[in-house]
């Protein structure tokens, strides 16, 4: 079965490794995680900063807003299509 591990520990360790320069091996080895996910936690934090982590499959704040612009785009899109 797949470890999950929740948003707050997510930050934790993000924060650690960025603001108090601790290494993705020493994280790694401490608590037993890939140093791949570790480094994939890291990037989402430095992307995201708080809004990082957001859940299991929900979409971030921006990412929502896009999404909705970028669906209405698309329809409009072919709506204006269909009126040439």
């Amino acid at each position: 079965m797949r470890k999950t591990y929740d948003r707050e520990f997510k930050l934790k360790i993000s924060q650690d490794i960025l603001e108090k320069k601790v290494t993705t091996k020493k994280i790694a080895e401490e608590y037993n995680i890939s140093r791949p996910t570790i480094s994939r936690w890291v990037s989402e934090y430095h992307r995201y900063g708080k809004n990082a982590f957001a859940g299991q499959g929900k979409r971030l704040p921006d990412k929502v807003d896009f999404y909705i612009l970028e669906q209405e785009n698309k329809r409009l899109t072919e709506e204006n299509e269909i009126l040439k």
